[in-house]
């Protein structure tokens, strides 16, 4: 009993404090406070836009929803295999092979049968950084089999660059390294063992180097170091394929292909053991023109990365992705808009002010808001499902949202300060004026009103004349005007030596022509009734305007009869 005492003691002091601070802004700021509001948050819009670049610039976690959520996405090119050491492969291969690593000459025995069916490269995701010391024969095996091998890529990879003072092995030394200018630098590297493999020069680096949140996005096309231009591996093999675009950015934006195991995999043990055997079963010509990626997907040998698709992605499609992306020059780009964001900010944050400080009716204000900023989202989505490009709208949907956001509680908390009523509003009656009103409401045959947007098309309907003189009762007003809905008033002055604009007879003529062009005939003109009163310094023109239209609803409740047309 105490607890729910003070629980509504509690909230009716919160209430009271809501009610006493609101009044108390609205006595200071007025309908002011929504230019002022869009002031700041313009102020800080052009902040973000110029130095901070948090919500102008490519965000993480909506581009990743939009990527992992896309209906359309490239398919993968069929060119691409990726021969699979995955997990049924070391099981199977454990008794002949021992565990992983396997003999080197094991992976040249295979690759020896996959490059006479005439495939266009051997790519390799696995680093043979070290020799290996139970084998050296085997090596010497593999060794070979590289120099035999024209077609074959072995990566190398790249340290982190804070590591580059420290290190002896000079940019220019590496293998597949375009000289730009002159200059030597020292580079933090590891380079594959097998002196055939550098000497062939066809090396690159693997860039699955992820974000600072562990997520791979992008992947490196070269880096320029020490006046010489190191590839990464995919750059490599396409160079010397003729697939590759002459203008590239050092690094791109990955197209997605989709879930893991998008692209076709083979099991690296059915290709073993299909080799092995005296009568093969596999296609012949299963590889021909085909790129070979060997790499694993065996979460035991650790190549498992984080991507906008998925949490856990092979590295191994990482490469062959990148290489796909790189071959169809088709790559996600993020246009540099920002300038162009920046005013769509702007515009959305000042035309939604404009419309508080105008007094738009709250419910239309909300439906065009929402439609804009569902629009402008659908916008950002059809451009990452239909093109290549990702038009970064976020920045221009979260300045208007926060505005939004802000100004309606303003709008809550000051509503009863600062609710005007339509009267107070109407023109200011002159001497040598007179007041008109007219009125007219419209029902179904159900005694349902005529729908907002309909009754807007009705007025349009009507010659210019009559359609500024159109006042809404809606905006700010409550309670007692719902009883108004279907409603149309019309409020006017003009000089007494001129004739009305507002007659009733007019105002039924142009119902029933708009009824008969449109074919809504089940809405039918209940009431309708139009009204003058000359001009009177000693009563208040609110006055006047409330008086003819409880006049002109008294009236109009004699006329309520169907319209024939």
């Amino acid at each position: 009993m105490s607890f729910s005492y003070w629980q509504l003691k509690l909230a009716d002091r919160v209430g009271t404090l809501y009610v006493r601070f609101g009044n108390w802004l609205a006595r200071r700021l007025r309908h002011h406070f929504y230019l002022y509001l869009a002031a700041a948050i313009s102020v800080f819009a052009v902040v973000d836009a110029l130095h901070l670049h948090k919500l102008f610039d490519l965000r993480q976690t909506s581009f990743d929803t939009l990527v992992k959520h896309r209906l359309v996405t490239a398919k993968p090119d069929p060119g691409i295999v990726i021969l699979d050491i995955d997990e049924a492969s070391l099981a199977q291969l454990a008794p002949d092979l021992g565990r992983w690593p396997w003999p080197r000459q094991v992976l040249g025995d295979v690759l020896t049968q996959i490059n006479r069916q005439g495939a266009r490269a051997l790519v390799f995701d696995i680093l043979f950084s070290e020799p290996d010391v139970f084998n050296p024969d085997s090596d010497t095996a593999f060794d070979a089999f590289l120099k035999e091998c024209a077609n074959c890529y072995l990566p190398w990879v790249r340290l982190n660059p804070g590591q580059d003072s420290s290190s002896e092995l000079k940019a220019s030394q590496i293998p597949g390294a375009q000289r730009l200018a002159p200059g030597e630098a020292t580079i933090a590297g590891i380079l594959p063992y097998f002196p055939a493999g550098l000497a062939s020069g066809r090396l690159g680096f693997n860039s699955t180097v992820p974000d600072p949140d562990g997520i791979i996005r992008k992947y490196g096309v070269y880096e320029d170091h020490g006046g010489v231009r190191l590839p990464s591996l995919p750059t490599r093999v396409l160079r010397d394929s003729g697939n590759l675009s002459a203008q590239l950015p050092p690094s791109v934006l990955i197209n997605w292909r989709g879930k893991p195991f998008s692209y076709r995999y083979i099991s690296f043990a059915d290709v073993y053991r299909d080799s092995m055997s005296e009568h093969p079963k596999r296609q012949r010509d299963e590889f021909r023109n085909k790129i070979v990626i060997i790499g694993s997907t065996a979460p035991s040998l650790f190549d498992i990365k984080a991507s906008p698709v998925a949490e856990q992605f092979p590295g191994v499609e990482i490469v062959a992705t990148a290489l796909d992306n790189l071959k169809h020059d088709d790559y996600l780009r993020v246009p540099a808009l920002r300038w162009l964001y920046l005013l769509l900010a702007l515009a959305l944050v000042w035309a939604t002010a404009w419309s508080f400080y105008q007094h738009a009716a709250p419910e239309k204000l909300a439906r065009w808001f929402g439609l804009s900023q569902i629009f402008l989202l659908a916008l950002s989505y059809a451009s990452i499902n239909l093109s290549n490009y990702y038009i970064n709208l976020l920045g221009p949907v979260s300045f208007s949202i926060a505005y939004f956001t802000l100004a309606k509680l303003y709008a809550l908390a000051t509503r009863r300060a600062l609710e005007e009523s339509a009267w107070t509003r109407s023109p200011t009656i002159q001497a040598g004026q007179q007041a008109e009103l007219a009125w007219l409401q419209m029902l179904d045959e159900t005694g349902e009103p005529m729908a907002e947007s309909l009754l807007d098309k009705l007025c349009a309907s009507f010659p210019g004349q009559i359609q500024t003189c159109a006042m809404s009762l809606a905006g700010s007003q409550y309670g007692g005007w719902r009883m108004f809905d279907g409603g149309l008033v019309f409020t006017h002055l003009q000089p007494v030596d001129l004739p009305p604009v507002l007659e009733e007879a007019e105002l039924r003529r142009l119902v029933a022509q708009w009824l008969a062009q449109t074919g809504l005939h089940r809405y039918r003109l209940v009431s309708c009734s139009a009204l003058r009163a000359d001009y009177d310094p000693a009563i208040k023109p609110q006055v006047i305007w409330q008086t003819l239209f409880g006049q002109a609803l008294l009236q109009s409740s004699t006329s309520s009869q169907e319209i024939n047309t």
